[in-house]
């Protein structure tokens, strides 16, 4: 098919868009366009294997660009990306907010010194007294305002629970409103076939692949050892490479394995190593680094039993 001509007229009759004529381009492929849902039935049999080539790689173009940061994004206070690890960073329940433990730091400190109650760093808000408080704002949040993150986190404690028809059910409307880990749970419960779902390696997929492009980089290291798992050891690459540079130092391993198996060359290892130290160095500070060691001394005389856990 000539694409300049198929998008001046229908692809099936041939007809020009004019000013009672209004082309509509196809879903899929958006490579061709018709006048009418008729002649795009009708014109199905002869476009179908170029429309999925075309869709396909549509697909890949969005599936393998480097995302700017990972699915967590920034702290919001001091716009440095955050930590893939989560025991340096808090999700606020007032407000759904990640903070860094930088910037929670800072806010402790100010509040003592000048002797303020404990708030939200983000959002001022009352910080809660026990986990059933915040537990309660959150939920009180996902009800009110359909946030994402505060279902997310609904359908986390449903899952750890063992609840999983209700995890699921949370995951899939997080996901419905663009969550990203809710994609990538959604992922491991078809996989696993958990919730009353049946397992589902299409689904999984899908979810993986959603994750993913959203900058998950678990999803995308999963995503590279499935495309392992199928033979296309190339695709399996770019992926690791992809997930190395948002920081993961599990996709770095898989990579390194695999460079020292002579299946991935030089010069993308290296790469994808620089991009890595990059992301890595992104999300340090001096402030952060106070208050990871603050919080770890915390949790560790919380587990020596020298404290209670706020």
């Amino acid at each position: 098919e000539n694409s300049c001509v198929a998008m001046l007229c229908c692809a099936s009759c041939g007809i020009s868009e004019g000013d009672d004529i209004k082309l509509m381009k196809c879903t899929a492929c958006k490579s061709v366009r018709y006048c009418s849902v008729t002649c795009q039935k009708e014109h199905r049999s002869k476009h179908k294997r170029a429309c999925k080539k075309r869709a396909a790689e549509l697909r890949d173009e969005i599936l393998f660009k480097q995302p700017e940061s990972s699915h967590l994004g920034d702290c919001p206070i001091c716009c440095l990306p955050l930590k893939l690890d989560h025991t340096k960073s808090n999700m606020m329940p007032c407000c759904s907010k990640i903070i860094c433990a930088g910037c929670e730091y800072a806010n402790c400190v100010r509040e003592q010194e000048a002797g303020l109650k404990h708030t939200c760093p983000f959002c001022r808000h009352p910080m809660a007294k026990s986990e059933e408080e915040a537990n309660r704002t959150n939920v009180k949040r996902a009800e009110s305002s359909n946030d994402p993150a505060a279902i997310h986190r609904m359908g986390a404690r449903c899952y750890k629970e063992g609840d999983y028809e209700s995890a699921f059910e949370y995951f899939y409307k997080a996901a419905g409103l663009g969550s990203v880990t809710g994609h990538y749970m959604l992922s491991t419960m078809y996989r696993n076939g958990q919730g009353g779902i049946k397992k589902d390696k299409k689904k999984e997929l899908y979810h993986l692949e959603e994750a993913s492009i959203g900058g998950h980089p678990t999803a995308r290291n999963n995503l590279g050892c499935v495309e392992e798992e199928n033979g296309r050891l190339d695709r399996a690459a770019k992926h690791w490479i992809i997930a190395t540079k948002l920081g993961d130092d599990i996709a770095l391993s898989s990579l390194r394995v695999r460079y020292t198996r002579g299946l991935v060359e030089k010069d993308d290892y290296a790469s994808a190593l620089r991009g890595h130290q990059a992301a890595v160095d992104a999300t340090e500070s001096p402030q952060r680094d106070k208050g990871e060691a603050y919080f770890k001394l915390g949790r560790d005389l919380i587990a020596l039993g020298y404290g209670e856990k706020n």
